[in-house]
């Protein structure tokens, strides 16, 4: 073979080993996933992102949009931090483009879906968090606080409570579940004072939150998007559930909003006998500065003043009570239903303690002797310590029944 030509061969080959040594495999990149699930009867839409970096027993976070997005516009996002992480990824769509609903996009559609996912994928079951931006953000709040043993820790950007009446979720919490806010000082949407007057209310009831104060930063997420969810994955990761899950099975929303319209309604009738109370307290005093014998007629208006007090004070104790007993007509878990139990037995002892008050007053009324009425005030004094002591009692295991 001329020698030429053994060059060109010899060339050639060259050449081609060294494209077989450089030569990287093109594999494509994992993608987005839009997806649905079967909820409430209900076909819901959500969007997956499975990295190829995933490994066993993998962490997953559920993502919540804002008002007039998808579940898209987050996991499309958090794509870049969980591929590197080896996070699961999972973005539901609200039921509505407004925003979340509580009674459209209750606590169960997210269970549904996360145990649909288990079902599928090497989930760590300790390990499931939450991120909300804005509208999400807030409903990542309350949802985390209703399942605080089912969601390992949340992390939002641009949420808070902005109503007073929005705080009242923070007692439903059965664990103390881990939190971070970021939030940008000019945030149109929401405040710096309310979203530090949340991270306050929580901290006051025990609760673990970091929040970052982001100068200049308004309520648009998407620009600063890398960085926020870098920050928040360093600080869900650190913290995974103590047990396995535990879910509160809770039938829809609307059994929830009637849960807390019913407690509202229970809380005002008890505002209200603690008023009457105060005043039949102040009609003791007064009865206490007064002589048996010398002011005895204003003795008996003191007196008959308490009773009709103490009459109102034991109608509306009972009348909490029957409704704390509406709770049985309503599907909850086990703890409210136990709670608001004890709450009625509670109201019922303290009206039957109130009775036994206004008994002890209208003794005041008769015209026995001093020693007599003195006497029979005193036994009956026996029954209402009684009675407040088994009423304490019923309130204490109600507050417990909470914990």
């Amino acid at each position: 073979m001329p020698a030429g030509i053994n060059r060109i061969k010899m060339k050639y080959c060259s050449l081609l080993i060294l494209l077989l040594l450089f030569s990287v495999p093109s594999f494509p990149a994992p993608k987005i996933q839009k997806e649905t699930f079967t909820s409430h009867n209900k076909k819901r839409t959500y969007y997956l992102f499975v990295p190829d970096s995933v490994k066993q027993s993998a962490p997953l976070i559920v993502l919540l949009h804002g008002s007039g997005r998808d579940g898209l516009s987050l996991v499309d996002k958090w794509k870049d931090v969980a591929n590197k992480e080896g996070i699961i990824l999972a973005g539901p769509d609200s039921a509505g483009s407004a925003g979340w609903s509580a009674t459209e996009d209750g606590p169960s559609v997210l269970h549904d879906l996360v145990e649909l996912l288990k079902s599928k994928y090497s989930i760590n079951s300790r390990r499931v968090y939450l991120f909300g931006h804005s509208a999400g953000a807030v409903y990542a709040i309350e949802l985390a606080l209703m399942e605080s043993e089912y969601f390992a820790a949340m992390a939002i950007h641009a949420g808070g409570f902005r109503d007073k009446n929005e705080f009242d979720v923070i007692s439903r919490a059965r664990r103390k579940i881990p939190l971070a806010i970021w939030i940008g000082t000019n945030d149109q949407f929401f405040p710096l004072a309310s979203v530090r007057a949340t991270r306050d209310a929580l901290v006051a009831d025990g609760f673990t939150v970091e929040m970052t104060e982001m100068p200049g930063h308004d309520h648009w997420y998407y620009d600063l998007a890398p960085r926020i969810n870098e920050a928040a994955w360093q600080f869900l990761k650190k913290y995974e559930l103590p047990a396995e899950p535990r879910y509160d099975e809770y039938a829809d929303a609307s059994e929830t909003l009637g849960l807390n319209e019913l407690i509202n309604e229970v809380n005002a009738l008890q505002v209200r006998v603690n008023d009457l109370t105060t005043e039949i307290n102040l009609k003791d005093v007064a009865l206490n500065a007064r002589d048996f014998v010398k002011d005895r007629a204003e003795i008996n208006k003191i007196a008959q003043d308490e009773a009709n007090l103490l009459k109102d004070a034991a109608a509306t104790s009972r009348a909490a009570a029957a409704k704390a007993e509406q709770a049985g007509g309503l599907r909850l878990s086990d703890r409210y239903q136990q709670f608001l139990r004890l709450v009625a037995q509670h109201n019922s002892k303290y009206a039957e303690m109130l009775d036994a008050k206004r008994e002890q007053v209208e003794v005041l009324l008769g015209s026995e002797s001093f020693v007599d009425i003195n006497a029979r005030r005193s036994e009956i004094q026996k029954k209402i310590d009684k009675l407040q002591r088994e009423a304490n009692d019923l309130q204490k295991q109600a507050q417990k029944a909470m914990q």
